[in-house]
């Protein structure tokens, strides 16, 4: 009687054992410390980037005594917000929420372009006395740097969801995608002068508006834009995202 009761409690615990393993397809509920870590050093990069041009736009203001460039604090508070939808979709991931990760991700695909869009803001650079005109630049050009960096950052997280799901490739197919589907939307956002939100109060408005007077009476603008911006993203996505393999596959003292 001892033999088949102690076989039964073994193969009992082993089976205990199993479910309790977590499944490599899967990510981990819980970050690690060392990811948490990471994370955080990232995210605290992140903002630094986006208050280093609001920075100087206080200090600007304060000498010339006049407010310009006002817009740049929206578009830097829309350009982050891709980052906590792309949070949100991994901690729904992780938590084995498929359905609020989808829903997640919608929203998130919907606000990415307001991150690269701050790179059109540069249109605005022209000298206006008495802040010289290299002043100016590094502001445009430091919140540009701070939106792109901000959209990059949620793609990838969004990037490392849909490749621990359905495979590294998949991952990348999604990841072009988008950025190719932004270079749309930087064009309908600066040409057309449309926003994310339209998309629920002015959505017949927008869909007329791109059917119509952008596919028919500005293809060649529309194309030209869309294209440049999109390989300008995906060049530029890329060889960040090889520049961090390559640095985790250094070898360690």
């Amino acid at each position: 009687m001892i033999v088949p009761v102690a076989r039964d409690a073994l193969g009992a615990g082993v089976c205990a054992s199993l479910r309790r393993m977590p499944d490599p397809q899967r990510p981990s509920h819980r970050l690690s410390r060392g990811e948490l870590r990471s994370r955080a050093v990232l995210l605290g990069a992140l903002l630094a980037t986006g208050v280093f041009p609001v920075a100087m736009l206080v200090a600007r203001t304060a000498v010339a005594r006049q407010i310009s460039y006002r817009f740049l604090l929206w578009n830097l508070f829309l350009a982050g917000l891709p980052v906590l939808f792309a949070l949100g979709v991994d901690a729904a991931s992780r938590r084995g929420r498929t359905v609020g990760a989808m829903v997640l991700g919608l929203g998130w695909l919907l606000v990415f372009p307001n991150a690269p869009y701050l790179l059109t803001d540069l249109v605005h650079l022209r000298e206006v006395p008495p802040s010289p005109l290299w002043f100016d630049a590094l502001i445009l050009g430091s919140a540009a740097i701070a939106g792109l960096l901000a959209g990059f950052v949620s793609l990838h997280f969004v990037q490392e969801v849909v490749s621990a799901r359905l495979g590294q490739a998949r991952g990348w197919v999604m990841s072009l995608g988008v950025l190719g589907l932004t270079g749309f939307g930087v064009y309908i956002g600066r040409f057309a002068r449309f926003n994310s939100w339209d998309v629920f109060t002015r959505p017949r408005t927008l869909l007329y508006d791109v059917g119509s007077t952008v596919a028919l009476e500005d293809t060649p603008r529309a194309l030209v834009v869309t294209a440049l911006v999109a390989s300008f993203l995906m060049v530029t996505y890329v060889t960040i995202e090889m520049l961090t393999r390559v640095g985790r596959e250094l070898p360690r003292p």
